[in-house]
């Protein structure tokens, strides 16, 4: 729930905080809705993961930065 979404994006920015990392410069990458919901939140680009448990559509309705089919597809993100 929305609970669980304000608690995860909490995480983010203490994890980038303890990694001195820029939320511009993070890629969270997640399978579900949920996982969208919390990068958004948290400021930072978001990816959705075709593999994973919820069907694209679902990944879809959140507007992620990025929807990707394979890991490679990831790799190029990153540069």
């Amino acid at each position: 729930g929305l609970g669980d979404v304000y608690k995860r994006q909490i995480i983010v920015k203490e994890i980038l905080q303890i990694a001195k990392v820029q939320e511009e410069e993070t890629l969270y990458v997640g399978d579900s809705g949920v996982d969208m919901q919390t990068a958004i939140n948290a400021g930072v680009t978001s990816c959705g993961v075709t593999w994973g448990f919820r069907p694209r559509t679902e990944l879809e309705s959140f507007h992620p930065d990025h929807i990707v089919d394979n890991a490679e597809e990831i790799k190029l993100l990153c540069r």
